[in-house]
């Protein structure tokens, strides 16, 4: 992964924020290196986050997979109906276009990371630019391990 991004996707309303989310989801946008990590090994974790079984009560928080091309697109239907497969439940998990991406306010990125104030006064010194701090890989990462999210032993 080289980041990630909690944002607005999948509705029609021109500025999507919080308080006026319209018709969008929120979500969170993974950047990643397809040489390192496959889009489909990237499903397998996702379907692993969540319950693709379950209905949400709103729009907003409603499961979703948002594919960038044809090429991702049959993977992500590929991945779903082999879930279907194995789990014998349907997925409601939605598979959608990516349209347009919205970054979502200060306050709701690198949640865990904020919690970790001598962590991110490190990374604040070496990210003086606050935009930069949340697209770095490092935080990303980081924000990922303090939420319980992977190996600790690979942070290296």
């Amino acid at each position: 992964m080289i980041n990630t991004l909690s944002g607005y996707a999948g509705g029609t309303s021109a500025i999507p924020n919080y308080h006026a989310i319209g018709d969008h989801s929120e979500t969170v946008q993974v950047v990643f290196d397809p040489v390192l990590i496959s889009f489909d090994q990237l499903l397998e974790v996702f379907w692993q986050l969540h319950d693709p079984s379950s209905r949400p009560y709103l729009a907003q928080y409603r499961n979703a997979v948002f594919y960038l091309d044809e090429d991702q697109k049959k993977v992500a239907e590929a991945s779903s109906q082999a879930l279907t497969q194995k789990t014998g439940r349907a997925v409601n998990t939605a598979l959608e276009q990516a349209g347009i991406f919205t970054p979502a306010e200060d306050y709701h990125q690198k949640h865990y990371l904020k919690s970790f104030k001598p962590l991110l006064d490190v990374l604040r010194k070496r990210y003086p630019d606050q935009q930069q701090l949340f697209l770095s890989t490092d935080a990303a990462r980081l924000n990922g391990y303090l939420g319980c999210n992977g190996d600790p032993t690979l942070l290296g």
